[in-house]
């Protein structure tokens, strides 16, 4: 299995859940390292634009490719898992990030896109739990340095 990064040059190494450990995210709050992946590099692109208030500020990116086992433990949350208005209630779905996290059952949980929510899409995200045993099996198979199409960044 394959999954993508989209991350700073300077952190793109990093599997530490780092991110998790000083922000909180979708799917996870302050205090809980995890590490979020995309099924796809187009959507890592889009999570990192909506969050681009000034392109200016952005650091050297680098788009990471992780190797993933295929017999990796992972749990899967769906749309059809979720309140229909699952995208607006942040903080119910970062109870059930921590909980993941903290119940430390899977390395992976896969999630809807609240950019692209769509029920059966491929495009998901992934959070890697670092603290499982199986997270050593996510590989990163190369980091390639990467640039925004300053046409995305237009207003």
């Amino acid at each position: 299995m394959r999954l993508w990064r989209l991350s700073s040059l300077q952190y793109a190494s990093a599997m530490d859940g780092g991110y998790g450990l000083l922000f909180d995210g979708r799917w996870n709050t302050v205090g809980h390292p995890v590490t979020y992946a995309a099924t796809s590099p187009s959507l890592c692109i889009l999570e990192k634009l909506v969050h681009v208030e000034d392109p200016a500020l952005l650091p050297a990116l680098g788009m990471v490719m992780y190797d993933v086992a295929d017999e990796i433990p992972a749990s899967h949350r769906t749309t059809d898992d979720l309140p229909a208005d699952w995208r607006r209630q942040e903080a119910m779905t970062q109870r059930l990030g921590d909980e993941w996290l903290t119940a430390n059952d899977t390395a992976l949980l896969f999630v809807p896109s609240a950019i692209v929510p769509i029920a059966d899409s491929p495009d998901r995200n992934v959070l890697i739990n670092p603290r499982h045993s199986a997270a050593a099996a996510v590989q990163i198979a190369r980091v390639e340095r990467f640039e925004l199409d300053i046409r995305l960044l237009r207003e």
